[in-house]
């Protein structure tokens, strides 16, 4: 093994013992559907639900199961979408039946997520 590799494993044995609770990536995840719109017009934005969603705290059970793709010029990406009773993690109950919750960077500390009706 070179220098670099062997430098490398601590840091990444370290990183995975530190994060925090694991998310699922679906490899079987279906597409929704696609715009043209920016990802940011999916919902309103819930600064509250985001910052837990930060901490690992509201968050899909599967990332990206089943997501939107947004394809325009402006605001390029997917959103996952979960529901109170499909897909989500929500250990404080935070979720109200009948909104659909899309999370952008779900499982980073740049997720936002969006409600919409």
């Amino acid at each position: 093994m070179n220098r670099l590799a062997l430098t490398a494993l601590p840091l990444a044995a370290a990183l995975l013992m530190t994060a925090g609770p694991a998310l699922a990536w679906d490899t079987n995840a279906r597409v929704y559907a696609t715009s043209t719109a920016p990802y940011w017009e999916v919902g309103k934005i819930d600064n509250d639900l985001s910052r837990l969603c930060t901490l690992g705290s509201f968050n899909q059970k599967r990332v990206a199961q089943v997501y939107i793709q947004f394809t325009g010029k402006k605001g390029r990406g997917i959103t996952g979408i979960a529901k109170r009773d499909f897909n989500l993690r929500d250990p404080q109950n935070k979720a109200v039946d009948g909104k659909t919750y899309h999370f952008f960077a779900d499982g980073t500390s740049q997720c936002k997520v969006y409600v919409a009706p």
